[in-house]
């Protein structure tokens, strides 16, 4: 089993953002030392105190001359805000750059901000996407690219470099929506899922709509299908970690409704009543719906009830959620995760 991380960060106003990039740059190190798989950097634009990475491949580019083996990734690319040669160009570049080790993500995003900021339709943002999708494959894969597309078109272009990892890095689409889920099983694509927009009492719908289209389509069920995303701490005993880890939960579901809009949900009706829930929502429910919470016995038990039910063979940690549990507290946890954890599952 393989074991990621995942960052978005968020800048509180007592936070620096540069502070925060070197000690990301820091924390990516010790996780190559320590033999987490995959680092994944969330795309996010305008809004600071959520996220204060609207350009990752640069500090992923950054990471990759401090690092040997960990692989490197964006959870997500929002394919529809980049032109995609820039985007294909980029990325590229970074999988010659780190000797292959570069892992593409693909989403939408569903915050409006992002799409306003850059005066894109988020009207047309599936469209775009999978327009986006096939036009990046075809970049990488191809000598010269012909393109005519509804959105895109171009003729002749070499796109270079070409990435080591051919023909192309290997992807994954973030899946929020049943829409989404329904898309990527019915291209066989592996699948983000899981953390606060698709808990675990929700999850198990989400993933039966995938294996649905999967099987509609006659498809193959991919290697490595699910990277699951729980909101994770490992420490001493449920009481530190809690001391620890309550004030960015709350900073972080706080914040997130500051910057979700009606159309950001799949049925925008309900919105006042999932900022309602976010707003109120308490320590223990977090931590049985979108957890992995504890000293490391209980780690290891909820992981493997979790994995036993879900069937996957990735986890994605997600320690920094919220931004204000410290530096030195997610070098602790990474170590103690990576000491008393991971090897239960080797």
């Amino acid at each position: 089993m393989k074991f990621d991380l995942f960052y978005q960060l968020p800048s509180a106003d007592s936070q620096n953002p540069a502070v925060r990039y070197r000690e990301l740059v820091a924390e990516a190190v010790e996780a190559d030392r320590l033999g987490f798989d995959t680092l994944w950097l969330a795309e996010v634009h305008f809004t600071p105190r959520f996220s204060v990475m609207p350009a990752p491949l640069l500090q992923l580019a950054a990471i990759a001359e401090r690092t040997t083996r960990l692989r490197l990734g964006i959870a997500v690319n929002l394919l529809p805000l980049h032109h995609p040669v820039r985007l294909a160009e980029e990325i590229a570049t970074l999988d010659v750059l780190s000797g292959g080790r570069v892992n593409f993500g693909a989403g939408r995003g569903a915050f409006p901000s992002n799409y306003h900021g850059y005066g894109v339709d988020m009207g047309t943002s599936r469209e775009r996407f999978h327009e986006m999708l096939t036009f990046m494959r075809r970049a990488w894969a191809e000598d010269r690219l012909d393109f005519h597309g509804q959105f895109y078109e171009v003729e002749g272009v070499e796109v270079i470099p070409k990435p080591v990892q051919r023909p192309y890095p290997p992807f994954r689409l973030a899946a929020n929506s049943p829409d989404t889920f329904a898309f990527a099983g019915a291209n066989a694509y592996p699948i983000f899922a899981g953390g606060a927009v698709n808990p675990i009492n929700v999850l198990p719908e989400r993933l039966a709509v995938y294996h649905s289209a999967l099987e509609a389509a006659g498809r193959k069920l991919p290697e490595d299908w699910l990277a699951a995303m729980f909101l994770t701490f490992v420490g001493k005993d449920q009481a530190a970690v809690r001391a620890t880890i309550q004030p960015s939960l709350e900073n972080y579901f706080h914040t997130i409704t500051e910057t979700i809009r009606p159309e950001s949900l799949a049925q925008p009706d309900g919105f006042d009543r999932v900022v309602e829930r976010m707003r109120t929502i308490k320590y223990e429910d977090v931590d049985s719906l979108m957890g992995v919470f504890g000293e490391p016995q209980r780690c290891v038990d909820r992981i493997a009830a979790l994995k036993e039910k879900f069937g996957f063979k990735r986890m994605v940690c997600w320690f920094e959620i919220g931004g204000l549990s410290g530096h030195r507290n997610l070098i602790d946890t990474m170590r103690l995760f990576a000491e008393r954890v991971m090897p239960h599952f080797n």
